[in-house]
C-alpha cells in the first residue's frame, strides 16, 4: 500500500484565465482531530488556485489502515465576485493503535513549482470519542465544494434517550434497510433496477457487513457502497435521512421466481441521555451534526450495536415466448442495430482479411454473442475477437459490441460475404425482431505465395516481432542455432560500429544541451507526446486522428518503457509496467485504450464524436504514467 501511496499522482486540467493573480495554496487537514481506536478520520490534501496540478504525493500513513482512497476531487466557487478553485485527494483512515500521531507534510507539483503542505496531528483514544467521525459507508467526499456551506441534513431529536425508553425499540422505529425495485415482473433478459436504502432518524456509524447475492442474474453495479449520498425522504408520514447503499441493474438469466439477496448493515448507534442533553441548552441544534461540540461525558452517552437487514423481494421472471422465435435468436433482449464493413476491399491471397461487425443499441449487450457467418467456399474464418463499449449508468445498459472476424482466402477472385442477421426480443413491443447488415463484397488477387502469420487468439492484438513469429514454427534445435548466429552477427556489428555509435551519442547530447532541456523533463510533461494527434483532433479529421494517436502512443510507450518499437506488444508492456510498480488497473485501462484505437484504425465507419473522449483517456494515462520515473 505504501509504494502505491508514494507514487499516486494525477492530472487536473482546470479552467484558466480567472486565476492568474491568485496565490497557490497547499494544505492538509484531518477531521475530526480526535477519535476512538475503532473510529475513522478523513485526511484531505488540497491545492487551491493552481492552473494545472501535476501531482499530489500523500505522506506516509504507516500508523493507519486506509479504508477508502485516494478519492479525487476538483471544483470551483465564486463568493462576492471572488473566484476560487481547488483539486484534492481524500482518504478515510482508521488508526492501528492508541496514541497521538503526527502526519508529516504531503508534497505537490502545481504550475511547475513544488509545494509542501502543513503537518497534521490526530489523537486516538482507547474509548469512543463521542464523535461519529467519518462513516466509510457514506463517503464524505464525492463532489464536495470546500468553499461552500455544508449541505443541510435533516436533524431529528430521536437520538435523545429519555427515561423508560428502550434503545432497541427506538432503533427499530427510527432505522431500517429497505429494498426497492422498479418492477416485480419481467422477461428473461429484461433489466430490473434494485436499490438498497438505509433509512434513519438516528446518528450512527454504519458499515456493510454482507453484500446481497443475486443468484440467477447478471449484475451491473450502478453505485457501490463507497459512493453513498444522503437525501431526505418521507415514508409513512415521517421524514428520514436516506442513504443509497447499493444500486444495481439485474438481468435475469432464467425464468421463475428469483429472490434478490439480503444486505446486512452493522450500525453503531449513539444516543444522548435526556438529562445530559437538557443541560446543553442551545447546543442541541448542532448535536446531530457533530457530537464533539456538545462535550457530552461518556456517562451521558448510550451506545448500541445493531445489524439491520432488508426484507426479501422476489421477481417473477417470465420465459420469452416460443411463438415466432427466429431460428438464429440467441437471447438478446432490447433494441439493437447491426452494421458490418471490411478493412480493405482489395487484398492478396498473402494477406488476412478483417471484417468488423458492430451491434449497438440498448439492452443486455453484455450477454450478446457474435453472429454466425456462413463463409463462402474458399474462405477460412477464425474465432472472433470482441470489445465491449458499454454505458453502464443508464437503464437499460446501452452502447455497442464490436466484433472482429479475421479470415484468409486461398484463391484469387471476387467474393461476397452474405448479409449477417441478428435477432432480438423487443420488450416494449412484446415481439421478436430481426435486423441485418448489407452483403460485403471484396476482391482478392494472387499473392507471392508467402502468406502472413495470422493471429487467431482473442486477447492478442499487437503484432509480435518477426523473429518471434518465425521461431514459433521451427524446431527447438533450429531455433537455437538461428539465435546463436544472430547473436554473433549482433556482436560483430556492435564492435565494427562502436565509433559511429559514440559519435551519434555525442551529437545527440549536444543537441539536447543546446535546447537546455533533458529528455526526461520532456517526457514528464513539458511537451505533449500526443501533440500530432491533438492537431488532428482540432481539425476533426477522424482517420488521421486515430492514425497519429496510435503512432504517438506507441512512440511514447516505446521510449517510456525502453521497448523497441518493433517489439512493442501487450505482454511486454504489462511486464514493464509491473516492474515500475504501476497498478494493474492502470495497465488494464491502457490495454483497453489500445484495443479501442486499433478498432477505429481499420473500421471504415470511424466515430468522430468519440475522438475527444479517446484523446482525453490517452492524455490522462500518459500523465499518470509520467509520474512513474523511467
Amino acid at each position: 500500500m505504501h509504494s502505491f501511496l508514494q507514487k499516486i499522482a494525477f492530472p487536473f486540467l482546470l479552467l484558466t484565465g480567472f486565476f492568474a493573480g491568485a496565490q497557490v495554496k497547499f494544505t492538509a487537514s484531518i477531521s475530526p482531530a480526535q477519535i476512538g481506536k475503532d473510529e475513522y478520520a478523513q485526511l484531505r490534501l488540497m491545492v487551491e488556485n493552481a492552473q494545472v496540478v501535476q501531482r499530489i504525493i500523500p505522506p506516509r500513513l504507516n500508523n493507519f489502515i486506509i479504508v477508502s482512497g485516494p478519492n479525487q476531487e476538483s471544483g470551483m466557487s465564486m463568493v462576492n465576485g471572488n473566484v476560487k478553485k481547488f483539486v484534492a485527494l481524500s482518504y478515510v483512515i482508521k488508526p492501528k493503535r492508541v496514541g497521538s500521531f503526527s502526519i508529516p507534510p504531503a508534497s505537490a507539483s502545481a504550475d511547475g513549482a513544488a509545494y509542501k503542505s502543513n503537518a497534521v496531528t490526530l489523537k486516538v483514544t482507547s474509548v469512543s470519542s463521542g464523535n461519529p467521525g467519518i462513516n466509510p459507508l457514506s463517503s464524505p467526499f464525492g463532489s464536495i465544494d470546500p468553499f461552500a456551506d455544508a449541505p443541510p441534513e435533516s436533524t431529528y431529536r430521536d437520538y435523545i434517550l429519555r427515561k423508560g425508553e428502550i434503545p432497541t425499540e427506538k432503533i427499530k422505529k427510527n432505522m431500517f434497510v429497505k429494498l426497492e425495485v422498479d418492477k416485480t415482473s419481467c422477461f428473461v433478459g429484461e433489466p430490473v433496477i434494485a436499490t438498497y436504502k438505509l433509512y434513519t432518524r438516528l446518528r450512527s456509524v454504519s458499515n456493510m457487513t454482507k453484500n446481497p447475492s443475486f443468484n440467477g442474474f447478471s449484475v451491473i453495479d450502478m453505485q457501490q457502497a463507497d459512493n453513498m449520498y444522503s437525501r431526505t425522504e418521507k415514508l409513512g408520514g415521517r421524514e428520514y435521512n436516506v442513504y443509497n447503499i447499493r444500486q444495481v441493474q439485474l438481468y435475469p438469466l432464467l425464468p421463475g421466481n428469483l429472490d434478490l439477496g439480503v444486505a446486512e448493515i452493522e450500525n453503531d448507534v449513539q444516543f444522548i441521555k435526556a438529562e445530559y442533553a437538557d443541560q446543553q441548552g442551545n447546543l442541541l441544534g448542532q448535536m446531530f451534526r457533530d457530537f464533539s461540540n456538545a462535550a457530552i461525558p461518556p456517562e451521558g452517552m448510550e451506545n448500541r450495536k445493531v445489524i439491520l437487514q432488508n426484507k426479501p423481494v422476489s421477481i417473477l421472471v417470465k420465459p420469452l415466448p416460443e411463438a415466432n422465435k427466429p431460428a438464429g435468436f440467441k437471447g438478446a433482449v432490447g433494441n439493437f442495430q447491426i452494421t458490418a464493413a471490411i478493412e480493405k476491399n482489395n487484398f492478396t491471397t498473402d494477406d488476412a482479411g478483417k471484417l468488423g461487425v458492430v451491434i449497438k443499441g440498448v439492452g443486455n449487450l453484455q450477454m450478446v454473442t457474435a453472429p454466425e457467418i456462413n463463409w463462402p467456399e474458399g474462405i477460412e474464418g477464425y474465432e472472433p475477437k470482441t470489445i465491449d463499449d458499454l454505458y453502464k449508468n443508464v437503464t437499460p445498459v446501452s452502447g455497442r459490441k464490436m466484433i472482429e472476424f479475421t479470415f484468409t482466402v486461398a484463391k484469387p477472385g471476387k467474393y461476397d460475404i452474405p448479409a449477417l442477421e441478428f435477432s432480438f426480443f423487443d420488450t416494449k413491443d412484446g415481439k421478436y425482431k430481426t435486423v441485418a447488415t448489407r452483403p460485403v463484397g471484396f476482391t482478392v488477387t494472387k499473392g507471392s505465395g508467402k502468406p502472413q502469420q495470422i493471429d487467431t487468439t482473442q486477447n492478442k492484438t499487437a503484432k509480435e516481432p518477426l523473429l518471434t513469429r518465425f521461431f514459433s514454427n521451427r524446431w527447438r534445435v533450429v531455433s537455437l542455432i538461428a539465435v546463436l548466429i544472430i547473436l554473433g552477427l549482433i556482436f560483430w556489428l556492435k564492435s565494427d560500429n562502436k565509433k559511429e555509435k559514440k559519435l551519434r551519442e555525442q551529437e545527440e547530447a549536444e543537441k539536447l544541451a543546446a535546447v537546455n532541456e533533458p529528455v526526461d523533463e520532456i517526457i514528464h510533461g513539458q511537451e505533449n507526446p500526443l501533440a500530432a494527434a491533438e492537431e488532428s483532433l482540432q481539425r476533426k479529421d477522424g482517420k488521421a486522428f486515430y492514425l497519429t494517436l496510435n503512432q504517438d502512443l506507441k512512440n511514447y510507450l516505446s521510449h517510456k518503457l525502453s521497448i523497441p518499437l518493433e517489439e512493442l506488444n501487450k505482454k511486454n508492456i504489462s511486464e514493464r509496467l509491473d516492474k515500475k510498480g504501476v497498478i494493474n488497473e492502470t495497465s488494464l485501462q491502457l490495454h483497453a485504450l489500445m484495443d479501442e484505437i486499433e478498432w477505429q484504425l481499420y473500421t471504415p465507419f470511424t466515430e468522430n464524436e468519440k475522438m475527444k473522449e479517446t484523446y482525453e483517456k490517452a492524455y490522462d494515462l500518459v500523465q499518470l504514467l509520467n509520474t512513474y520515473r523511467s
